[in-house]
């Protein structure tokens, strides 16, 4: 909370180079470095994003694993 009473929202960064092609995690790992992510900073009120940006080394099936598992795993922790 800050002063006053107003609460704020928390911008997180995801490293890009986990989505990369060559060398970047798998699916399962993507999944688990979000999991942590959310556990550390909470599913609400989060921006979660990318700490560089794309720099277009990624793979688009792992960019999109991280947009699908953000919004899969906080629904999972908002609901229980």
């Amino acid at each position: 909370m800050l002063s006053g009473g107003k609460s704020s929202a928390l911008q997180g960064n995801f490293d890009p180079n986990l989505l990369w092609k060559e060398g970047g995690l798998d699916e399962e790992g993507i999944r688990a470095a979000v999991r942590q992510m959310l556990e550390e900073l909470g599913p609400q009120r989060l921006i979660a994003n990318l700490g560089a940006g794309l720099s277009g080394k990624e793979d688009p099936a792992k960019v999109a694993c991280l947009v699908d598992a953000v919004h899969d795993i906080s629904a999972e922790m908002i609901a229980s």
